[in-house]
């Protein structure tokens, strides 16, 4: 089947409608769900439609599971529709990040801390009396020459 964009906002469309990628494939008019993944990986604007679509569909399943709280269930179907709600939520939660209970937190670079002192005395004046640490298991430390010391680096991670 040809790529076009024609096909590729119908699929963005039924996506967004709550369908999953496998069930629009197994359609006749559809590629197949191997041929979709190789447009992706060429394509990365593609990858990002897709993922944006299924962000939106989580909304969709969250918006059914509401509509199925607010209908009488039958007492045996009551665990059925509690792992349904069960399962919307959790997808929910990681895709749209409006939904996620945990608190992420990146480091974009390396994590770089200097530590810098004066010691008032006017012969140390120009000298750096500094400790730069990098990462949390290398440090480059730079000592004053001559001096006994040696730091312990497991107290300054």
């Amino acid at each position: 089947m040809k790529k076009s964009e024609t096909l590729l906002k119908t699929i963005q469309e039924k996506i967004q409608l709550g369908n999953t990628l496998t069930s629009i494939c197994r359609s006749k008019e559809m590629p197949n769900l191997s041929t979709i993944y190789k447009w992706m990986n060429q394509d990365q604007q593609l990858k990002e439609r897709i993922l944006e679509a299924r962000r939106i569909g989580a909304m969709t399943w969250l918006d059914n599971m509401q509509d199925l709280l607010d209908q009488d269930i039958e007492p045996q179907k009551v665990s059925w529709a509690r792992e349904r709600l069960f399962h919307s939520r959790w997808m929910a939660s990681k895709l749209v990040g409006v939904f996620n209970d945990k608190l992420i937190q990146e480091n974009t670079g390396e994590p770089l801390i200097v530590i810098k002192w004066d010691d008032g005395l006017s012969e140390h004046k120009g000298e750096a009396l500094a400790h730069t640490l990098k990462g949390t298991n290398t440090q480059e430390i730079k000592e004053k020459p001559g001096n006994d010391k040696k730091l312990d680096s497991k107290l300054i991670n």
